[in-house]
């Protein structure tokens, strides 16, 4: 029986962690889709008002500029994990990459998704790129456990 299997993906060592144990151990005629949440940091791109400082602007293109070249790594990083999956047996055909902004906050959009997709399974890392957030206000890999009903949730460390 094939199902779906959300995959939300970072790039941590915890989310390669993730697609070597998907690789491993799930059936290889299930469907994958690695899921991306791009955090809104962004938005600071979109701020312009005449009351910025020449300072805050100058520093604002240079964040931007960051933010892209963190993207377009991002985009290889997904590709590849891509390659260890159908390097693993998976079909090419059934493993999707979907990058989606950032809405509600990153945990509420990865529940949205499974519960949108319908998907069957969710496998995740424990921990995300911000080890000191996690620490006091909790992860992401807790709160979509918490959160999803119906849906199993495998975490990896």
């Amino acid at each position: 029986m094939n199902s779906k299997i959300l995959l939300p993906f970072d790039d941590t060592d915890s989310a390669g962690n993730t697609v070597s144990f998907v690789a491993e151990h799930l059936n290889k005629e299930h469907e994958i889709t690695l899921f991306h949440v791009v955090p809104d940091t962004a938005a600071a791109c979109g701020l312009d008002s005449p009351s910025l400082t020449p300072y805050f602007e100058k520093e604002r293109n240079a964040f931007c500029r960051m933010e892209e070249r963190r993207q377009a790594m991002m985009k290889e990083i997904l590709d590849a994990a891509r390659h260890v999956l159908i390097n693993a047996g998976f079909s090419k055909e059934n493993i999707h990459i979907k990058i989606e902004a950032q809405n509600k906050n990153i945990a509420s959009d990865i529940v949205q998704e499974a519960q949108k997709g319908k998907y069957s399974l969710v496998a995740m890392g424990r921990r995300s790129s911000s080890g000191i957030k996690d620490f006091f206000m909790g992860s992401n890999a807790s709160r979509v456990m918490h959160a999803l009903n119906g849906i199993p949730v495998i975490i990896i460390d």
